[in-house]
């Protein structure tokens, strides 16, 4: 609908033979790894982890940061440092900037995190389908976004020349606003899963190891 409304089609004449099916099934492919390159090399490093201030779980264990009491941090960080020999503060230099000990903290955070996400491994298969998850509703955010953006357009442009299509535009341009809306609220959230279900593992984990 949107396709014929722009006035635009694909080059191809799909007659529903196996020749055309091959190639749809290679264009969604292609279609496919290419809004995962954009989502993870734009959309994620240059428009999620400003918004959010870093993944949340770098952000979480930031000292001033209140998604986790005070006493899981120090549990988290005690195990951390039993488990790995390796200290959980970054190296700060005298009279550092905030804005500069922010970034380190945060990429101290993120080594962190790593070391938890490995030794936590194949234990448990929920942090891999979050984490599946979240690349999904970021891929959907990503085109849902770049379709909301198009279709607004058009309807600038039909306002302008084609009248009689302004109508139809503006449904489709608020329906992909609220489908990125959408994807954006459930990718922040399988985000958030994702650290949380490793942290809690890895404590779990690590105290089992430390009992036995």
């Amino acid at each position: 609908m949107l396709v014929r409304l722009m006035g635009w089609h694909l080059p191809l004449d799909f007659s529903g033979g196996l020749a055309e099916t091959s190639i749809l099934v290679a264009l969604g492919y292609i279609t496919g790894l290419l809004l995962q390159g954009l989502s993870q090399g734009l959309v994620e490093k240059h428009i999620l982890i400003q918004v959010w201030k870093g993944f949340p779980s770098e952000r979480w264990l930031l000292p001033d940061d209140k998604h986790f009491s005070a006493d899981y941090k120090e549990r988290l960080r005690s195990l951390i440092t039993e488990r790995f020999k390796v200290t959980t503060e970054p190296e700060l230099p005298p009279n550092c900037p905030p804005d500069h000990e922010q970034e380190l903290r945060l990429r101290k955070n993120r080594e962190l995190f790593s070391l938890c996400y490995h030794d936590v491994g194949n234990a448990n298969p929920r942090p891999l389908i979050l984490n599946a998850h979240y690349g999904l509703f970021r891929c959907l955010l990503t085109m849902f976004a770049l379709l909301a953006l198009l279709s607004l357009v058009e309807l600038v442009c039909a306002l302008l020349i084609r009248k009689s299509q302004a109508m139809a535009l503006g449904v489709w341009t608020c329906l992909f606003a609220i489908s990125a809306v959408i994807a954006y609220v459930r990718c922040k959230k399988r985000a958030e899963d994702f650290a949380q279900s490793v942290f809690d593992l890895f404590i779990v984990n690590a105290t089992n190891k430390t009992t036995n």
